[in-house]
């Protein structure tokens, strides 16, 4: 299953309360876990032996918002001042699919960061960390 973002609503919950971004233009999921091979300095083992690294580092979406109203920055504001726990969403319209971030924290304060004359400028991004991150596959 691949989403599209034209088939997909985004949005967050918090404290009960789910927020849809409307006018999405990304978002990105860095992924800090791998599963790795070692061997022996002597290289005569073709086999290896496997071990997982980035366990203690949280997943980040970064999801880039354009036209950020007031009353949607004064509760993100929030969120991230208390560093409440939110749950980060993509829902696929067609089937249902999902990538969720449960239990997040905002870790950085959500602001335009760049001012000019070209669209991009209306881009907000708004960064989460979380360790509960998972996607259901339906189609």
């Amino acid at each position: 299953m691949i989403f599209k973002m034209y088939e997909c609503d985004f949005g967050v919950k918090i404290n009960g309360v789910s927020y849809d971004f409307p006018h999405i233009q990304d978002l990105t999921i860095e992924n800090p876990e791998k599963t790795k091979l070692i061997r022996g300095s002597n290289g005569t083992n073709k086999q290896g032996l496997s071990f997982k690294e980035g366990l203690k580092d949280p997943k980040v979406i970064t999801v880039n918002i354009l036209g950020m109203t007031v009353d949607l920055k004064a509760v993100l504001d929030s969120a991230y001042d208390n560093q409440t726990r939110v749950d980060v969403y993509v829902i696929n319209r067609k089937d249902g699919s999902s990538k969720i971030a449960r239990d997040a924290v905002m870790s950085q304060q959500p602001m335009q960061l760049k001012l000019d004359e070209n669209p991009d400028s209306l881009n907000v991004a708004l960064v989460f960390e979380s360790y509960d991150y998972s996607e259901v596959h339906k189609s």
